[in-house]
């Protein structure tokens, strides 16, 4: 979720974060949601004429704007109204580190007002609405924001974040609207730095428009090619089914069934190899050791045995999603520390007829930025100071400080 700041008087909302998302919606049932500069709008306004296409909304009077809100984790849709509020935003922090507080702006953004209680059911505890981010829509937050504030259509997601700063005071991740700088801590250097990313085209569903898909040609593990059939990580043009997305929602990278028995084949010839080449290593180093499956994972191991990540230039990444031209290794982010002693590779089935392929989920994220101004996808290779907060991990895949871990 987002937390944001809106309303006279000034009132914090959660909000979560759906990519696909058309507009962002709020709860405005009785009670749910109240503001002084609330505007409803007009059925013949520009406004609602924008939102008229692509949320099919229709004109049932001459004073309201009806459109419809959707919950992307239940997929339900509720119609709704249009209406206007003032928000809050705070300039980008990361560029006045040094300089002092970020300067805050008021904006007037347009929302969905849901006044079904319904449309809030499967999302966050305490969220009382929904930020959509989608690629193409008008109203989106990306599209609202850019065009109030005069930037480029970017935004960028954090989901590893865990400093704890008295100055920054920041806590477990970040969202940037209009670019960079990207600045964060580098445990062990203890100093800040800009992110280094490195990019691949974002493509075009012609049948979900909002979401966002990138061209994955394989999958590696440990240097081995999974085998997977390529008509799956092509997009069907007609249907939309197929390909790779980005995913927040879901917390764990989801694979079609044929990929997934692959993926974790792979894994496991992986360990046989590295069992096989330490039993003729004579030292103390234990071979790997496989223990009950944690559901909903089916290759779990005694994390004592795991061999820790020491270098990402010389060995092959754990796990690395291939494109065309570039490569994203995710070796942080393959295993998810389920309990005190027990890793598990952190993919799960998705299906033998799922709609989309490949859904890239929160935990193997880590940083992204999405470009939708370009077309491309930013991506940020591991960094291995980063390694020992990232191993550490809740069941969701959000990083915990070490002190809070229970077994």
């Amino acid at each position: 979720m987002i937390k944001i700041n809106q309303g006279t008087p000034l009132t914090a909302g959660k909000l979560v974060v759906d990519l696909g998302g058309k507009l962002p919606w709020l709860l405005c049932n009785k009670g749910a949601y109240n503001s002084s500069p609330i505007r409803p709008v007009k059925c013949m306004s520009a406004l609602c004429s924008i939102a008229t296409k692509p949320l099919n909304s229709t004109c049932i009077s001459k004073n309201t704007c009806s459109i419809y809100t959707s919950n992307p984790v239940t997929n339900s849709v509720v119609r709704g109204e249009l209406v206007s509020d003032l928000v809050t935003v705070l300039s980008n922090e990361d560029s006045n580190v040094t300089l002092g507080t970020p300067v805050a702006s008021l904006r007037r953004c347009a929302f969905g007002c849901a006044t079904a209680v319904n449309i809030s059911r499967g999302l966050a505890k305490g969220a009382n609405g929904v930020a959509g981010l989608g690629r193409s829509s008008a109203l989106s937050f990306v599209t609202q924001f850019a065009v109030g504030f005069r930037f480029s259509g970017i935004f960028a997601l954090d989901l590893h974040d865990n400093i704890q700063d008295d100055k920054l005071n920041q806590t477990r991740g970040k969202i940037y609207f209009g670019g960079g700088p990207y600045i964060h801590y580098l445990y062990g250097y203890e100093d800040w730095a800009d992110r280094v990313l490195t990019y691949t085209p974002l493509l075009i569903n012609p049948i979900s428009k909002e979401e966002y898909f990138i061209d994955v040609k394989s999958i590696k593990v440990h240097g081995g090619t999974v085998p997977i059939s390529k008509k799956l990580l092509f997009i069907n043009k007609k249907t939309g089914m197929g390909g790779t997305k980005i995913d927040i929602q879901i917390p764990y990278t989801t694979l079609q069934t044929s990929i997934y028995k692959a993926f974790i084949k792979a894994y496991t010839r992986w360990i046989e190899r590295y069992n096989s080449a330490n039993a003729k290593v004579r030292d103390s180093t234990p071979n790997i050791t496989m223990v009950t499956p944690v559901a909903p994972f089916t290759a779990c191991y005694n994390s004592s045995t795991m061999p820790l990540v020491t270098e990402f230039n010389s060995v092959p990444p754990g796990v690395a999603f291939i494109f065309p031209h570039t490569v994203w290794n995710i070796s942080l982010y393959d295993l998810v520390r389920i309990k005190k002693g027990v890793d598990c590779v952190g993919f799960v089935d998705g299906g033998s007829k799922p709609k989309t392929s490949i859904v890239i989920g929160a935990r193997q994220i880590g940083f992204l930025e999405f470009d939708i101004s370009r077309s491309r996808l930013g991506f940020e290779q591991p960094n291995i100071i980063d390694y020992e907060v990232c191993n550490w991990c809740t069941p969701d895949g959000r990083p915990i400080e070490l002190p809070n871990i229970k077994d």
